[in-house]
């Protein structure tokens, strides 16, 4: 089961750059369910219509269908840079302790925020530039058949 209490603390425990790893995380998760519904369904409609469907609709395809893999790209892109941020402010408080007097428990908590935000960056991004990836080849499929689509429409066939 879930404990709530420790998710919550181990998120606090990262600082302002978690609720920023977050946010991002949830776009980028938005973003890739998003996109890859959207394509499946234009691919599959495409391909109940034989490939041969009006013009009108294979436009809107392509406009509809082939966008947004830049923002997609920019959250995998983000969230190892803003780990990588919360790494150095959490460097800076732990030597900010160190000058303080050097307390263990603090120089931890700048450790642990520096090691925390490094990880959950990373653990956005990888599963991110996988989800990009797929994305990618759904969206050159989707070409695939829009230039079949169009050519059989310019042949009359």
């Amino acid at each position: 089961m879930i404990d709530l209490d420790a998710m919550a603390e181990w998120f606090a425990s990262g600082g302002w750059v978690m609720a920023a790893l977050g946010a991002v995380a949830f776009v980028l998760a938005y973003l890739v369910v998003e996109r890859f519904l959207d394509i499946r369904s234009e691919i599959r409609a495409i391909e109940r219509a034989g490939g041969v469907a009006g013009a009108r609709p294979l436009v809107g395809v392509e406009v509809k269908g082939l966008r947004r893999i830049g923002l997609v790209r920019a959250c995998v892109v983000a969230a190892p840079l803003l780990g990588l941020l919360g790494t150095v402010t959490g460097i800076i408080q732990t030597f900010d302790s160190i000058l303080a007097g050097g307390y263990i428990a603090e120089m931890g908590e700048g450790i642990r925020k520096a090691l925390l935000t490094t990880q959950y960056g990373l653990a956005i991004a990888a599963p991110g530039l996988l989800a990009e990836r797929m994305l990618n080849r759904q969206q050159e499929r989707l070409r695939r058949l829009l230039r079949t689509a169009r050519h059989s429409l310019e042949d009359g066939t």
